[in-house]
């Protein structure tokens, strides 16, 4: 289930852990694309997605939808009322970049945290264009790539998540030379057909 809350305890997480070198790290677009590696490798390797959002295949790659809305400082239509306050944890430093109030780590679970450390410990020192660019390379996105050329944006499917890249063009040109999210497939294979029951 998606909780206002613990996305916010993710998206400080993020912030907190990634590179303070990179001036990035408060951009939406980058904080959007970390959490989403972070759902990707936490859906391949428990099974569920750990933020309990919805992703949509956008032009600039995969979004968080809810995650979206409490960036912008909206609250998404199917949160829980209770926490309407803690939107203003959001602070607006820019039109594209935010900061997130400090925050506890309670409502995030160790495998939610292991899956945020392999996302900042991976793709923490790229810019937001180049995880944009990275995420066209997976098939989740790819799958939806010619209707987004015309503008348009469609929600994407998790069972995708467990397929592998065909091709790491986007990747390989960020210096990114094998998928990180390369798992034994004989596990990812049972994953995908549990969740798929």
């Amino acid at each position: 289930m998606f909780s206002v809350r613990k996305t916010l305890q993710a998206l400080f997480y993020l912030q907190s852990k990634a590179p303070k070198s990179n001036k990035c790290r408060c951009s939406v677009m980058y904080l959007l694309k970390l959490l989403y590696f972070t759902d990707r490798y936490h859906l391949r390797h428990f099974g569920f997605v750990a933020t309990g959002d919805k992703y949509f295949a956008m032009k600039n790659g995969p979004v968080g939808t809810a995650t979206k809305d409490i960036m912008q400082g909206k609250m998404p239509s199917f949160a829980n009322s209770a926490e309407l306050s803690l939107i203003n944890d959001v602070k607006q430093m820019s039109e594209y970049d935010i900061a997130i109030n400090e925050q506890k780590d309670d409502e995030l679970s160790e495998s939610f945290k292991q899956s945020l450390d392999f996302a900042v410990r991976t793709y923490g020192k790229y810019t937001q264009f180049q995880l944009s660019d990275i995420t066209h390379d997976y098939p989740e996105w790819k799958r939806h790539e010619r209707e987004i050329s015309y503008g348009g944006q469609s929600e994407m499917l998790f069972i995708d998540f467990f397929d592998n890249p065909k091709s790491l063009s986007k990747s390989k040109s960020c210096g990114i030379k094998e998928d990180p999210f390369k798992d034994d497939s004989k596990f990812l294979q049972v994953l995908k057909e549990d969740f798929s029951e």
